[in-house]
């Protein structure tokens, strides 16, 4: 007889479900509601009741002010780092913030917003017809969640050149119908984006038209004549328009300064400084670990494929990503003699671009991941990978000045607001504990004797490449210097070589008044100075470098 068992027979596994076994079937309306609710973790710091420290500061808020002021055809923005049509922002996007029924703070974060969803559903739809709906989303996602992108938001607050970003897809999609569907009736919509793409950032659309002739040339060839003309007639006209403004096409600059160490590409680190020239960059200029990775896995799917490995699309995204990427270190400091961008780095949209849509052929080139538990997994990675990066540094809108009290160097630096305190010894009525100053206002007239303190605050527009001294000269009412500071802003531990750009930097200035200094009123002279050289920062309305300052 048989031995008894003590195991239970074991039951055939059930069937696998099909929403398992088969790729995610989505909709053109399913694909662009998934594409805006995944992406709403990007944009979700935007609706933050406050504005946030970028390295642009409050300029785009007050150059919106003006253009809605004195809104013409001659217009270019009164504060602005670099302003020249090539390397520097369009007019564009002021103009949209113009006609915006908004504040200035709410028309920004409206701009960067829906440039970002604008990029992500352009690329959608732009590569739906090659890689599906899911391999397009997958690529449209990757876009979005680019460190670059939410670089230039969050950090830089390049809000033209999201713009631009935005934008971009789009006039791919439109010079592809060209190629699809070659009516002239379509020649004139391609040529707006392409002129849009221009007048937001001619030296951007520069770059993306020789990418967009590459590809066309590439992979469409025959069919390519009437997008070509699309792409190079609406930056044309762009590039005329700027001239007959008479607006500049270079800046001072030299983008050499900046080119990237290949390590840079791939670090991991996360900062808010500025880009300063050599390796010790204070933001990130990575690739992005979702484009590179998902990338990598794409080329492993196609390479060993024969026929997959003759498709010129994606040895051309390929390539064209290798060779962005190269153009943004030290071998290719030829091609930044004359300087197209502010950084070589911007490139790296473009490349982050290619890698995006490298990443969404994964799903193409290999199905399996497209079905759900694996395209999940793609999907999280996406979004962790970025994740920690969209933690913007706030500052509240009540602290935002209308404007600035003044400008100082070129465009370097500009003082937001001051005012003037009296320095107490012991108790005084009205003050709580630890508080030793009083506002000037609530004290009265200054008087000889007394000790005065000037509190400003600051934001740098650009680096310093050195360490400025700070003057305050109180005179009186014939000139006479009666009372002085000269010193480093935070009595030397934070200097002017340290400051970010866009950051506020609050300072103050004691001041003590001889009891023998005539009665008032007094001026107040404020500035800062090279000590080698006793140069000081120009000053805009004063030839002497002063900002200057009425004591009642």
């Amino acid at each position: 007889m048989p031995k008894p068992t003590d195991f239970a027979p074991v039951a055939p596994p059930p069937a696998e479900s099909a929403i398992f076994s088969q790729p995610l079937a989505l909709s053109l309306a399913g694909a662009l509601g998934l594409l805006l609710a995944l992406s709403l973790f990007a944009i979700a710091p935007l609706f933050y009741p406050g504005y946030f420290q970028a390295h642009s500061g409050f300029v785009p808020l007050w150059n919106i002010a003006d253009i809605r002021a004195n809104f013409g055809p001659g217009w270019t923005p009164p504060i602005a780092t670099r302003f020249a049509a090539l390397p520097g922002d369009g007019l564009l996007p002021y103009a949209v913030a113009a006609l915006l029924p908004l504040p200035p703070v709410s028309a920004v974060k409206l701009i960067f917003g829906v440039s970002w969803l604008l990029g992500g559903a352009g690329l959608l739809l732009w590569l739906r017809s090659w890689l599906g709906y899911v391999g397009a989303l997958v690529a449209a996602l990757v876009y979005v969640y680019l460190p670059f992108q939410i670089a230039a938001v969050y950090v830089r607050g390049a809000w033209a050149e999201t713009l631009f970003w935005g934008l971009l897809p789009w006039a791919l999609l439109a010079v592809t119908y060209l190629v699809t569907s070659p009516r002239r009736a379509l020649l004139l919509p391609a040529a707006l984006f392409w002129l849009a793409l221009g007048l937001t950032q001619l030296g951007l659309a520069l770059w993306a038209a020789l990418l967009a002739a590459i590809l066309l040339l590439a992979v469409h060839r025959r069919e390519s004549l009437l997008p070509l003309l699309a792409v190079l007639g609406g930056v044309g006209l762009a590039a005329a328009g700027y001239a007959l403004l008479g607006h500049p096409f270079t800046a001072p600059i030299n983008p050499a300064d900046h080119l990237l160490y290949p390590n840079q590409l791939f670090s991991a680190a996360w900062g808010f400084g500025a880009s300063r020239p050599g390796w010790n960059d204070g933001m990130s200029l990575q690739v992005g670990l979702a484009a590179a990775g998902l990338s990598l896995l794409a080329v492993t799917q196609w390479w060993p494929n024969p026929a997959q490995r003759r498709d010129r699309r994606l040895w051309f995204f390929l390539l064209a990503a290798l060779a962005l990427a190269l153009l943004t270190t030290p071998l290719a400091a030829a091609v930044w003699r004359w300087p197209l961008l502010a950084y070589p780095w911007q490139l790296l949209g473009l490349a982050g671009l290619c890698l995006s849509v490298l990443a969404g052929a994964l799903l193409w080139l290999e199905p399996q991941f497209a079905r759900l538990p694996l395209l999940a997994g793609v999907i999280l990675f996406i979004l962790l990978s970025a994740y920690p990066a969209l933690l913007p540094q706030f500052i509240k809108t009540d602290s935002i000045p209308p404007g600035p009290e003044a400008i100082l160097g070129d465009n370097l630096l500009v003082l937001l607001d001051h005012h003037f305190e009296m320095q107490t010894s012991g108790y005084t009525v009205g003050l709580g504990q630890g508080e030793t100053t009083i506002p000037l206002a609530a004290h009265g007239s200054l008087r000889p004797g007394e000790a005065l303190v000037l509190a400003v605050r600051w934001q740098p527009l650009q680096i310093f490449g050195q360490d400025y001294k700070i003057f305050v000269h109180l005179v009186d009412a014939a000139g006479n210097v009666l009372a002085q500071f000269d010193g480093y802003p935070h009595e030397g531990a934070y200097p002017t070589s340290q400051w970010v750009p866009g950051e506020v930097i609050a300072d103050s200035y004691p001041l003590a008044v001889p009891a023998d200094a005539p009665a008032g009123p007094y001026r107040l002279f404020v500035g800062l100075y090279d000590e080698a050289t006793l140069e000081r920062l120009s000053v805009s309305g004063d030839d002497s470098g002063r900002v200057i300052f009425d004591v009642q």
